[in-house]
């Protein structure tokens, strides 16, 4: 079990400071500016640790989004979001224009997502290799290593909860091994999975599908402003500067240069 440092409790609380006051807020301006159609799923995704989480608690903070992400049982089961007819009916409930879900263990089923879902839209964010590698080692171990080796053995049967062998193709298998060396580390492994999950995107043709937007991690930390009121646009939210106060570029190569062959 890892137990979270004295600065991850303190980020934590403020974000649940800050959850609350969202709450009260979006109650006193849903109560003054009743909007009248019906609300609409979104969906947050792309690779682990690319800054998915920045993203989502951002435009939470627009006041026309209720918010799921994959820590969320009502929503969620293992990380993987659940059936749609739980998830139509958290979106009928809903007052919001948009409710944001951030299924990214389900982002090679991004394409199906935004087709069982009217006026759907996705924020696909990316973000460098080399600082996704650094977090999931620092975050994870050697974790992802050792779901690579198991995929070359073409293995174990891990349940609902792992998407990696939703990945796995016969192509994909040789590709695989193709690419893994016998020094493989765990920052190659977590480089790897970047590239198989960036990979999908291209397999499922979101660079094609108008309901789906790319957005770039580095951007949105040096760039917030313009940034997500581009996004707010795309999904037809409310965007107002104060949503993007609490981003910081600190984590913009922030180690050194991943061991990656």
């Amino acid at each position: 079990m890892r137990i979270p440092t004295r600065k991850q409790l303190a980020v934590r609380l403020n974000q649940l400071r800050n959850d609350l006051t969202m709450r009260r807020r979006k109650r006193a301006h849903r109560k003054a500016c009743v909007h009248t159609g019906p609300a609409r799923a979104a969906f947050i995704v792309g690779c682990q640790r690319s800054g998915t989480d920045m993203t989502l608690w951002t435009l939470d903070r627009s006041l026309d989004v209720d918010r799921f992400d994959e820590n969320n049982r009502t929503a969620f089961r293992g990380c993987r979001i659940k059936e749609r007819e739980v998830r139509e009916r958290l979106i009928a409930r809903s007052r919001a224009k948009r409710v944001i879900f951030k299924p990214v263990c389900d982002s090679h089923n991004t394409s199906r997502l935004l087709s069982e879902h009217e006026d759907a839209r996705a924020v696909w964010v990316y973000r460098d290799f080399r600082d996704v590698a650094n977090s999931a080692v620092a975050r994870w171990g050697e974790m992802n290593l050792s779901f690579i080796r198991e995929l070359l053995r073409g293995g174990g049967d891990w349940g609902r909860h792992q998407w990696n062998r939703e990945l796995m193709t016969p192509d994909r298998q040789v590709e695989l091994e193709r690419l893994v060396e016998d020094d493989l580390n765990a920052h190659g492994a977590a480089a790897i999975f970047w590239y198989m999950v960036g990979r999908s995107f291209f397999d499922q043709r979101l660079y094609a599908d108008r309901q789906c937007i790319v957005a770039r991690y580095e951007d949105l930390v040096t760039r917030p402003v313009p940034e997500f009121r581009r996004l707010c646009d795309f999904l037809e939210i409310g965007f107002h500067e104060e949503m993007t106060a609490w981003i910081f570029t600190s984590s913009v190569r922030r180690r050194s240069a991943s061991p990656i062959s």
